[in-house]
């Protein structure tokens, strides 16, 4: 699905943004190689094993990205408005990288590039459930948990986050 956005990204010569959630299903990128005890679905994206649901919501970015580094910084100030506003406490940790509060992971980070462009993105924990993904370490990240904004006492849904963080990428990406 993500090479055929590339495909469509450059016949029309502009950026994709794709918000969506998923039906329950676990994903084990390029750098996962453990038996977490999970049927699962292995992706070319970087990192681990993570898990998405319908209350993950899943920000693929198609961009034409000329700096890898810049884009991300720019992908991590779109984070920090959208985690400023609805929940301060989050603050990223590129030691291990993606959003962390007190209770857990709330969200976490995956790109690939090819042929200039961005693959792969973001999943914001909204509302998953925790129990599933708490079945694996996210991210392969031994001894760490997920949460989400609504574990964390956040009243919002998938319809609201979705409109804050396309805002917050809005005014960082075109500026």
């Amino acid at each position: 699905m993500l090479d055929k956005l590339i495909v469509k990204a450059k016949e029309r010569g502009g950026d994709t943004l794709t918000l969506c959630t998923h039906y329950p299903v676990y994903t084990l990128g390029q750098d996962g190689g453990f038996d977490y005890g999970v049927e699962y679905i292995r992706s070319d994206r970087g990192g681990s094993i993570t898990y998405h649901d319908l209350g993950t919501l899943m920000v693929y970015f198609t961009f034409h990205v000329q700096s890898p580094a810049l884009f991300y910084k720019k992908v991590l100030k779109s984070l920090d408005i959208f985690f400023e506003k609805l929940y301060p406490d989050a603050a990223y940790d590129k030691n291990r990288p993606g959003y962390y509060t007190k209770g857990g992971k709330i969200a976490s980070l995956g790109f690939r590039y090819k042929d200039g462009f961005s693959k792969h993105g973001i999943s914001l924990h909204i509302s998953p459930n925790l129990e599933n993904f708490n079945k694996i370490p996210p991210c392969g990240l031994e001894g760490t948990k997920a949460t989400s904004l609504v574990n964390e006492g956040v009243d919002i849904d998938i319809y609201e986050a979705k409109i804050e963080i396309v805002k917050a990428i809005k005014d960082v990406f075109e500026t």
